[in-house]
């Protein structure tokens, strides 16, 4: 869905413009003079807690939280 709103009506509402932009997922074009002269347009989303597929192959063995002090040497 596309809305159209001159340069004054986008200026006066444009939290309410870019909160619908956001929410109902349209483009608003703004117009000069009748002209076309700039798009506001939802971005994608990504999902921030989807998994990386590499962090997924990681496996640790045994247990990262033990006390292993003793298996290293001081330099």
């Amino acid at each position: 869905m596309q809305t159209v709103l001159n340069v004054n009506e986008a200026k006066t509402n444009f939290s309410n413009v870019l909160a619908t932009v956001e929410n109902d997922l349209v483009t608003v074009t703004i117009m000069r003079y009748g002209h076309p002269v700039a798009q506001i347009v939802p971005i994608e989303r990504h999902n921030r807690t989807k998994t990386d597929p590499l962090l997924s192959r990681i496996v640790i063995k045994g247990d990262p939280c033990e006390n292993d002090a003793d298996d290293w040497e001081e330099a």
